[in-house]
């Protein structure tokens, strides 16, 4: 278990509100024989198709600077064709967290700045630096499941998932310290992201909570 010392966020007054309104190609033949010329063509053969890459990354995708005592795993983020690309953005969120929490810091990531938008989001970068500057950063497993999209008001989402930091902890970044912790049920969160689409299509965090000891988050 790990922010220990981060406070939960408020809950947000207006969110009961708005959820009644509605997470290559092959190598050529190299042979050295001597191959008769083809049989002359009427038409011109269409141009062979250019190899897909599985898992192609996605244009402007962000890169996140994790230090490889992190480990983080996501499943079950694809999603429908209508709520894909918010998932995406809802995980790009949580790697920015975990960006930002990893290390000692003295002002946002540009990850963090550009998902958690808002006054809520510059706050919450605040309190997370403030963490770090005392020497509290994170390392371990940080699983992420359960996600689910519901409509807001005003064309906005709720995106909520689950979040399992059993073997998740804090470290001091002076000494290098894990402060390990025995897996329990306060290790399991449920948050809650709201989120707007911008005008380039990408989907920011305006505003969130999270719920520790999740009950519902609870696995095996």
């Amino acid at each position: 278990m790990t922010r220990s010392s981060l406070p939960i966020a408020v809950p947000l007054a207006a969110v009961a509100a708005l959820l009644l309104t509605a997470c290559g190609a092959g190598a050529s033949d190299t042979s050295d024989k001597i191959q008769p010329p083809p049989p002359p063509r009427t038409t011109t053969p269409p141009p062979p198709a250019a190899p897909t890459t599985a898992g192609a990354a996605v244009p402007d995708a962000p890169t996140f600077a994790l230090p490889p005592d992190i480990t983080v795993e996501f499943k079950g983020f694809d999603g429908t064709a209508e709520n894909k690309a918010v998932l995406q953005d809802a995980v790009y969120a949580a790697k920015s967290v975990l960006e930002l929490e990893a290390r000692t810091r003295s002002k946002a990531t540009s990850n963090f700045a550009r998902f958690f938008t808002g006054e809520r989001g510059a706050a919450y970068a605040d309190a997370l630096i403030g963490q770090g500057k005392d020497g509290g950063v994170i390392t371990g497993t940080y699983r992420y499941y359960s996600s689910a999209v519901k409509p807001l008001q005003g064309g906005n989402l709720q995106v909520q998932y689950c979040e399992d930091q059993r073997k998740a902890y804090a470290k001091d970044s002076k000494t290098g310290k894990v402060g390990v912790t025995t897996p329990s049920a306060s290790d399991f969160r449920l948050w809650t992201l709201l989120m707007s689409k911008s005008p380039s299509g990408e989907w920011h965090v305006y505003d969130h909570t999270w719920i520790k000891g999740a009950k519902q988050c609870e696995v095996a």
